[in-house]
């Protein structure tokens, strides 16, 4: 027998059955034959995912274990999970609340809010720039396979504390920027840091209240944390003693917002938020964003940008605003979302009226049969 057969698969809640949202049933069953050979064969440590048509959950299942420990539970579809970059979307969300708001404007400059940044290099940086990652600020380590990667921002500011006379943001800000605001997209989890200071300045509040405050709480998204209550620590998916460490890690102001890798949320929970975008900004008689807002955010805002990350060599780049856009698989055109390290990943399909959220735990990170080989599969199964 194979080693994926004998695998538990746990199922949660739906509201309907494959074939009522339009969906084969046996597409499914190929889906999960796919999650549990990965798992079988330990390229990931556990798979759960949650599908919806229309509003409706059909679909809710995991296999796996919770954690990098021999004696781990099982991962359930309710369990806790860090979303890593999908955090930049959520961030993304709260910009355009405030901007509904009247509170900002795309085109503002960020030394307005932020008078660190009022230097002759960094004072035309647009709040627009670092939602669309063409801020020219600090890319990630490893966007261009540096031979000797520079160190992870949070690390800088950690070993560098000293001398930042509690400004972190001095840190981001220190050495030459890498592109003029504007002419190249370099992936920046920096740039939404200071996005996270940004809602945090003109909210008068936290970065992590205000969204779960003003975005998960009215959206029902009891198990969104950018901290996890300890009694819910159990029930954290983890893949390394190092997720353990920073799980326990508590707030502390004079580090930056969670704003672009910290927020811990559920398959539901993420649904909840994709649903919320699917329907122009509302889901169950809370009101979000603006439907102009969601559609701005969804919209291709890049024109002869140029992005050369991770080894890709694009001439003209699209992105949106903090989501990506999806044109070249069996998404529908305007399909957009966001991944996550780890792995995990939100897709909303506008056309297909679809929603699908997964995370495929693992130490390893990207493979393309753990992000690309499950949306062809999931999208395959449209009727």
């Amino acid at each position: 027998m194979d080693a994926s057969e004998t695998l538990i698969w746990h199922k949660g809640p739906t509201d309907v059955r494959p074939e009522e949202a339009g969906y084969d049933a046996g597409t499914l069953e190929r889906l999960n034959a796919h999650y549990a050979s990965l798992v079988a064969g330990g390229t990931i440590q556990g798979a759960s995912y949650l599908l919806a048509r229309g509003g409706r959950v059909f679909a809710n299942a995991s296999v796996g274990k919770l954690t990098f420990r021999a004696d781990s539970p099982d991962l359930l579809p309710t369990s806790i999970r860090r979303t890593y970059s999908i955090t930049k979307l959520v961030t993304a969300v709260a910009i355009l609340r405030l901007i509904d708001h009247g509170r900002l404007h795309l085109a503002q400059s960020v030394c307005e809010i932020l008078p660190e940044f009022d230097t002759p290099m960094h004072r035309h940086i647009q709040v627009f720039h670092l939602l669309t990652h063409t801020s020219g600020l600090y890319p990630d380590p490893g966007v261009h396979f540096e031979p000797h990667e520079p160190p992870w921002f949070e690390w800088a500011i950690e070993e560098h504390r000293s001398r930042m006379d509690g400004n972190w943001l001095r840190i981001v800000l220190s050495g030459p920027i890498a592109a003029e605001p504007g002419t190249e997209w370099l992936y920046s989890t920096a740039g939404y840091a200071v996005l996270g200071e940004i809602i945090s300045r003109v909210a008068g509040k936290p970065y992590h209240r205000y969204v779960e405050e003003e975005i998960a709480a009215p959206l029902g998204m009891s198990r969104t944390f950018f901290y996890v209550p300890e009694p819910l620590w159990d029930e954290v998916c983890l893949t390394g003693p190092w997720e353990e460490r920073e799980l326990r890690d508590r707030y502390d102001p004079a580090m930056p917002p969670r704003a672009g890798n910290g927020m811990y949320s559920t398959l539901e929970d993420l649904w909840r938020l994709g649903q919320m975008l699917l329907n122009g900004g509302e889901l169950g008689g809370a009101r979000i964003l603006s439907k102009r807002a969601t559609e701005l955010m969804a919209a291709n805002h890049l024109r002869g940008v140029p992005m050369r990350c991770w080894g890709a060599e694009e001439p003209d780049f699209a992105y949106g605003l903090g989501v990506s856009l999806d044109d070249f698989d069996l998404c529908s055109p305007g399909t957009f979302g966001h991944e996550g390290y780890g792995r995990c990943g939100l897709f909303i399909d506008p056309v297909e009226r679809l929603v699908f959220v997964y995370f495929a735990p693992n130490p390893n990170d990207y493979t393309p049969e753990t992000v690309e080989t499950p949306k062809a599969i999931v999208w395959s199964g449209l009727l």
